[in-house]
C-alpha cells in the first residue's frame, strides 16, 4: 500500500500539467476560459477539466477546452520507467556496499521523483552517484589508511545520500509544478523562475560531484594537501579544507561534466543529433538552441564544481573539526588519547558542510541566472 501511494504521488507529480498539477498561468487561463462557457458551472469552473465537467457539458463545450481528455502516456511511461530504474540503482547500491539500508531507500525516492519530473534531471543525479560510487573505489587500500572508517564501496547513508541531492530534486518538483514540462532554457512562458531552478539543479548537483571529485581523488595526490585558508601550512591527506592541484582540476571536470550531460539531455537536443526527422510531438531543437544549452550549463556546472568545491573546503576548514591520529598516522572522526585536532572547530558536521555549501551553491546560481542566460541572447 506505501509503495502504490507513492508511485501515485510520483505519477501526478510526473504529469503535471497535462494531468494533476497545473501550474498557476495555465490554471488562470483555464479558469477564464471555463467561466466563459454557457455548458459548466460556476462550482466546476476552478478545476481541470479532466476532473470537474459538469453532467450537462456538451461536446462543444468540450472541445474548447484548452485540457486534454487523453492520458499522458508519455507520463506515465516515464514514472513507471523511473520507478524500476531507480529501484536496480538503490538494491544494486545496496548490495554493492555503496549504499546502506537507509542510503537505498533514500536513494530510491529521490532517484524517482527526480525522474517523474524529466529523464534529464533523473539521469543527472544518477550521473552524479554513478560516478561518485566508481571514484571512492579508486585506491580504496590507499584511501583506508589515510582515513577512519573508509570501507572500498564507501557505503552511504540516508543523511549523506539527503544531503547530497534533496535540496536539487525539491527544486526540479517545484519546477515542475510551477512551470510545466522540462525544457530548453529561455522557453518557458513564467519568466525567469523556470530557467532559475534549472540553474540551481545543476550548480547543486555540479558542486556535489565538485567537492566528491575533489575528495576522492586529490586525497591520492603525491603531493601533500594545503590549508586553503593558509595555503603555506602542509596538512595530511584527507584533512577538511586541505586543497591540492588534482583535487581542484577533479572538482572542476566533475562540475562541468554534470552540466555537460544536463545541457546535452534536454528535451529534443539529441533528437537535433539525428540525420532524420522525429515526430513533433518528439521533435528536435535546433542545433544553435543545443550549442547554448549545453555552453550556459557547461559553464554553471564549471563555476559550480570548481567554485562550489572552494567554498566547501572554506567551510571544512573554519567550522568543521580534524582530527589526527599520530600513532595510527591517518584521519579519524574523533579526538582520542592519541588524535589531535589539526584544524577547523566542531560545529558542523561532514553532512551539514555539504548543505550549505550544495545550497549556496544552488542559490547563487538562482540569483546570477539572468546574467549568465545573458550569454545566450
Amino acid at each position: 500500500m506505501a509503495l502504490f501511494k507513492l508511485a501515485a504521488s510520483i505519477f501526478l507529480l510526473a504529469s503535471s500539467p497535462a494531468y494533476g498539477f497545473t501550474s498557476p498561468t495555465t490554471l488562470i487561463a483555464r479558469s477564464k476560459q471555463i467561466s466563459n462557457s454557457n455548458n459548466l458551472s460556476h462550482h466546476n469552473s476552478f478545476f481541470p477539466s479532466k476532473i470537474a465537467i459538469s453532467t450537462t457539458t456538451t461536446s462543444s463545450s468540450l472541445s474548447a477546452l484548452p485540457i486534454s481528455s487523453t492520458i499522458p502516456t508519455l507520463d506515465i511511461s516515464r514514472t513507471i520507467i523511473g520507478l524500476l530504474l531507480a529501484q536496480k540503482i538503490s538494491n544494486s547500491g545496496y548490495k554493492k556496499q555503496s549504499l546502506s539500508k537507509s542510503g537505498a531507500i533514500s536513494a530510491f525516492l529521490v532517484a524517482s521523483f527526480s525522474l517523474a519530473t524529466s529523464f534529464r534531471n533523473g539521469l543527472t543525479l544518477l550521473a552524479f552517484y554513478w560516478t561518485s560510487s566508481k571514484l571512492t573505489r579508486v585506491g580504496s587500500k590507499i584511501k583506508g589508511k589515510l582515513e577512519e572508517g573508509h570501507t572500498e564501496g564507501g557505503e552511504r547513508g540516508a543523511s549523506q545520500v539527503f544531503a547530497c541531492s534533496l535540496i536539487a530534486v525539491l527544486c526540479a518538483c517545484v519546477r515542475r509544478i510551477l512551470v510545466g514540462n522540462d525544457g530548453p532554457l529561455l522557453s518557458t512562458s513564467v519568466g525567469l523562475l523556470g530557467d532559475q531552478l534549472t540553474l540551481a539543479y545543476v550548480a547543486f548537483f555540479a558542486c556535489c560531484a565538485g567537492d566528491t571529485w575533489a575528495s576522492e581523488l586529490g586525497v591520492l595526490s603525491k603531493s601533500k594537501p594545503r590549508l586553503i585558508i593558509k595555503p603555506w601550512k602542509q596538512v595530511p591527506p584527507g584533512t577538511n579544507g586541505g586543497i591540492s592541484f588534482v583535487g581542484l582540476a577533479a572538482s572542476a571536470a566533475g562540475g562541468t561534466l554534470m552540466g555537460l550531460i544536463h545541457g546535452v539531455l534536454v528535451p529534443g537536443g539529441i533528437a537535433s543529433m539525428l540525420p532524420f526527422n522525429l515526430p513533433p510531438m518528439l521533435g528536435a531543437i535546433s542545433s544553435a538552441a543545443l550549442k547554448k544549452e549545453v555552453l550556459i550549463l557547461s559553464l554553471v556546472g564549471f563555476i559550480g564544481g570548481f567554485g562550489g568545491s572552494l567554498l566547501d573546503s572554506v567551510l571544512g576548514a573554519t567550522i568543521q573539526v580534524t582530527y589526527y591520529d599520530d600513532v595510527e598516522e591517518k584521519i579519524v572522526k574523533r579526538s582520542g588519547p592519541n588524535a589531535k585536532r589539526v584544524g577547523g572547530l566542531a560545529f558542523l558536521s561532514n553532512e551539514m558542510v555539504n548543505v550549505v555549501s550544495t545550497a549556496l551553491s544552488a542559490l547563487i546560481a538562482a540569483l546570477t541566472a539572468r546574467s549568465l542566460l545573458s550569454i545566450m541572447i
